[in-house]
């Protein structure tokens, strides 16, 4: 593969770049897509000597200027955008639910955003997992059927589950909680441990909402049954009928780990969040009789050893968010942020973790990292805030 020098001309400011951007060495530092946002940022690019394969770069200058105009702007579109978005309507369904169950639409309406969620996770999945992680804002409650439903979606995938088994389980993520969400709220603000009412309110809470559902006309029966079970353990210690294994729908079983992962990676008020990682590890070491291997090898699959928007420190120093799988299941492809002695560096830079320089040394207590993350530095136009 051959190469050539980056001009001041080929990048748009603002725009995606239509090429990986790589400096003298060949180490990748932007991926096709990102974005430099600021002249300052291009400057930069331009001192240290920035290069794209030769073919790619060749192509887009002899592109008319306006056909390259264009085609900047068919932006893909924005799965945080997406997202938020379905976090904002499910808010609107808990708010208003006893009239979409009298109406019979709350079905519906649970279906419409099940596709939000399907697209969003299909069109950049690392990003849609990272902002589990990463965008924790707004009411816990009904971010967490997102976030829940945005996981199980994609283990489902893995799973080669049928489309429409997928779709069922996504809508049971997103339904899953529904006649809980003011106890959740209250544990949300809650520092001592669950009282008596609210341990019976939290078992009872699975039936409640799968008898909600088949009130409001809902009749799929893995989507019924993934909620009524989401919280059953293969060895028959979870709740509410005490199942064991061949009892407890693969739905269910889904949602349960997606359910326990995505709990933990979130603060609370009466505890830190953990790193994404050791989260997944926990669980599995905890729950282990609990939990089916096959089922709990697609997670990994999905997730990674280190999942996407995981926050780490490398070998030489820089502290960066996991951007995607890379090479080998324990070397992801990381974006950094800071610079070895504790600075911003003006260039999102993406390190190839197998390479000795930038191994990955630690993970980050994520409550000890206070600057705001911008998704779409690291991932660029599929990462906006605003879909436009």
């Amino acid at each position: 593969m051959s190469f050539l020098r980056i001009r001041p001309a080929d990048i748009q400011i603002g725009h995606a770049l239509p090429w990986d951007v790589f400096d003298g060495k060949g180490t990748l530092l932007l991926s096709r897509g990102q974005t430099v946002s600021t002249d300052t940022q291009l400057e930069r690019l331009l001192e240290i000597g920035v290069f794209a394969e030769t073919a790619l770069l060749t192509r887009t200058r002899n592109e008319a200027p306006r056909a390259r105009t264009v085609t900047g702007s068919a932006r893909p579109p924005s799965v945080v955008a997406m997202l938020e978005q379905v976090r904002k309507r499910l808010d609107h369904v808990v708010n208003h639910l006893a009239t979409l169950v009298s109406e019979q639409t709350l079905g519906d309406e649970i279906r419409g955003l099940a596709a939000m969620v399907e697209n969003a996770s299909r069109g950049e999945p690392n990003v849609a997992l990272a902002m589990v992680i990463l965008r924790q804002e707004g009411r816990y409650a009904t971010r967490q059927m997102v976030n829940v439903a945005v996981v199980s979606r994609l283990v489902a995938v893995s799973m080669d589950m049928t489309p429409d088994d997928v779709r069922a389980v996504v809508c049971a993520a997103l339904t899953m909680n529904l006649t809980k969400v003011a106890l959740q709220d209250a544990m949300q603000r809650q520092t001592e441990p669950l009282t008596a009412q609210q341990r019976e309110e939290m078992e009872r809470h699975p039936r409640e909402a799968r008898d909600l559902l088949l009130r409001a006309g809902v009749n799929e029966p893995l989507w019924l049954d993934s909620v009524l079970q989401h919280h059953e353990h293969i060895d028959g210690s979870g709740y509410p009928g005490r199942l064991t294994d061949g009892a407890i729908v693969l739905g269910a079983q889904v949602l349960a780990l997606a359910d326990l992962f995505c709990a933990r990676v979130t603060s609370r008020a009466y505890r830190p969040a953990v790193s994404s990682n050791v989260a997944l590890r926990g669980i599995l070491l905890e729950r282990g009789k609990g939990i089916d291997p096959v089922v709990a090898g697609h997670f990994i699959k999905t997730l990674g050893v280190y999942p996407p928007g995981l926050m780490v420190r490398l070998a030489n120093g820089e502290i960066g968010i996991v951007v995607k799988h890379g090479s080998k299941p324990n070397c992801p492809v990381v974006a950094s942020l800071i610079g070895p002695r504790g600075a911003p560096l003006s260039l999102v830079l993406r390190r190839d973790t197998s390479i000795d320089l930038y191994t990955i040394r630690e993970t980050v207590d994520p409550n000890g990292f206070s600057a705001y993350v911008r998704m779409e530095s690291i991932w660029g136009d599929t990462a906006r805030t605003v879909d436009e």
